[in-house]
């Protein structure tokens, strides 16, 4: 049986490192599928997760074992009092700075493709991305990310309208390229993680953390 790695939890809710390639929900081996055959019987009412997670983005999930407690998380996420950061391995080289850098192209929320990130000028809306570049190779840029507003595939396509996709994104990278990148290291994974997040939970300001996969150091280091 599949089993997600629990990072912490509480009487009602489990913080997951959720791997890239598993859904949060809508398919039979989702998050939701899976934690309730992983967790013990009787030990929550139902399952919810709190925010949004891409089947192909890895790290950490928050997982409500209630109604009650995932309203109330949610709305941390919704009103941006919680801060969650992500960590991406993205095309080319990039400058490394220690200041927090700014992405602010106004996108679509919606899913769109690598010919137009934007989506169509009358669906676009405000965007920030606020990024750091950590470390960078004549091939990779490893960055971490903090969303400043919640649009959908926001990094993925902030990054793509940077010219520097995320190695492995399907979705707004080149094919070809990601294809040849599978080839040589051994992974057709997205290179997005879900690395750290702050919140206030169970009365107390907590920080999570879920280290970079290892994937993420043999793309850097090879």
């Amino acid at each position: 049986m599949t089993k997600l790695p629990i990072v912490a939890e509480g009487k009602s809710w489990v913080l997951i490192n959720k791997p890239a390639g598993i859904s949060v929900h809508n398919d039979p081996q989702d998050v939701c599928q899976i934690l309730k055959k992983q967790l013990a019987p009787g030990s929550f009412a139902d399952i919810h997760p709190v925010h949004r997670l891409d089947k192909e983005t890895s790290g950490l999930l928050l997982v409500a074992l209630n109604a009650h407690i995932a309203k109330d998380l949610a709305e941390q996420f919704q009103a941006r009092t919680c801060e969650k950061y992500y960590f991406a391995v993205l095309r080319g080289e990039m400058p490394v700075s220690e200041e927090w850098q700014q992405w602010n192209q106004p996108i679509s929320d919606k899913a769109e493709g690598r010919k137009n990130p934007q989506g169509l000028s009358k669906d676009r809306v405000e965007a920030r991305t606020d990024y750091k570049v950590l470390k960078a190779s004549k091939y990779f840029s490893l960055i971490e990310v903090r969303l400043m507003t919640g649009r959908q595939h926001q990094i993925r396509k902030h990054s793509a309208l940077a010219k520097h996709s995320i190695v492995g994104d399907a979705r707004y990278n080149d094919p070809k390229y990601n294809a040849r990148m599978a080839d040589i290291y051994k992974t057709d994974r997205m290179f997005l993680h879900a690395g750290r997040l702050k919140i206030h939970i169970d009365n107390q300001n907590k920080v999570f953390e879920a280290p970079l996969p290892e994937e993420f150091t043999k793309l850097l280091e090879g």
